[in-house]
């Protein structure tokens, strides 16, 4: 009995502190011409696009054997006088949505790029986002970007503390606060942090340094983790291992029923094995 009240007890600490292990379905190497860093993803009818938050377009994922080419579809208008900083993307049945990071604002863009415009006009989620303690660190500002209605979007806040800021365009309606106790396993130090955002089929976020994909709920008002799937395991052989692992590289999510899928910001760091410096897409099953 005394064994048994302990294997209980351990298994509820793993479940609290641990996560499901994803399947590794396939990788694939993504060609980072002209320095591409991914930093985005989603999936619309049926393709994959990203961002990259050095360049000011929209890149196609084009699927070949086990390698993917990023193909420039939309070259966005570039009004700020500044690097633009894309970081996330979503999208609804008409258009794109694009977060900078720098200017902590969403770039609304057709799907054929003829029409942008900013959202909202000023600096309010930064203020707001301020208000609770967020945006403390630098290059620690928004990551991931949902739309959870009509014109209304969940935005993740990287690191430092990490948390959500909830954004209702229809009446600029903002709603943030931090979300920085960690809920799965974290090592050698590093922080609890937010990337990638999927809202394709459920509502789910990168929690990057742990290497899980979390899936979120809504409790007493606040979007939380509630369980986990992890792909440490995936992303840790030497096949894949970058030179620094210091930190995570996952950066894109998009969940899709049991199939998980996750782009790689390379950040110009070569892999272990010297090969290139490549950014990867992986397709992971629960």
């Amino acid at each position: 009995m005394k064994w048994l009240i302990l294997f209980i007890f351990l298994t509820a600490c793993s479940n609290h502190k641990g996560s499901n292990s994803l399947k590794l379905i396939k990788a694939y190497d993504v060609e980072i011409n002209n320095s591409i860093e991914p930093s985005g993803l989603t999936l619309w009818d049926g393709q994959f696009y990203t961002v990259s938050d050095k360049h000011n377009i929209i890149y196609h994922l084009l699927f070949q054997d086990d390698k993917v080419e990023l193909e420039p579809i939309i070259y966005i208008e570039n009004d700020k006088g500044m690097k633009l900083d894309f970081e996330g993307i979503t999208h609804d049945d008409d258009f794109f949505y694009l977060v900078s990071e720098m200017h902590f604002q969403i770039l609304k863009i057709s799907k054929d790029g003829s029409n942008q415009s900013w959202l909202p006009l000023d600096n309010i989620l930064r203020t707001k986002g301020r208000e609770v303690g967020l945006f403390q660190t630098r290059n620690g500002y928004f990551e991931g970007i949902c739309v959870l209605d009509n014109n209304q979007f969940l935005l993740a806040a990287e690191r430092q503390p990490r948390g959500f800021v909830e954004y209702n365009a229809n009446n600029d309606k903002i709603k943030a606060y931090k979300m920085n106790q960690a809920v799965f396993d974290y090592q050698d130090q590093r922080s609890p942090d937010f990337t990638g955002l999927s809202c394709d089929d459920g509502l789910y976020v990168l929690d990057r340094n742990a290497y899980t994909v979390a899936k979120l709920k809504k409790v007493k008002g606040k979007y939380t983790e509630i369980k986990g799937y992890g792909y440490g395991h995936v992303i840790n052989q030497e096949r894949f291992k970058y030179q620094d692992m210091k930190y995570g590289h996952a950066e894109g999510l998009v969940v899709d029923g049991d199939n998980v899928y996750i782009i790689l910001d390379n950040n110009h760091n070569p892999h272990q094995n010297g090969t290139s410096n490549n950014s990867m897409f992986l397709h992971l099953k629960k």
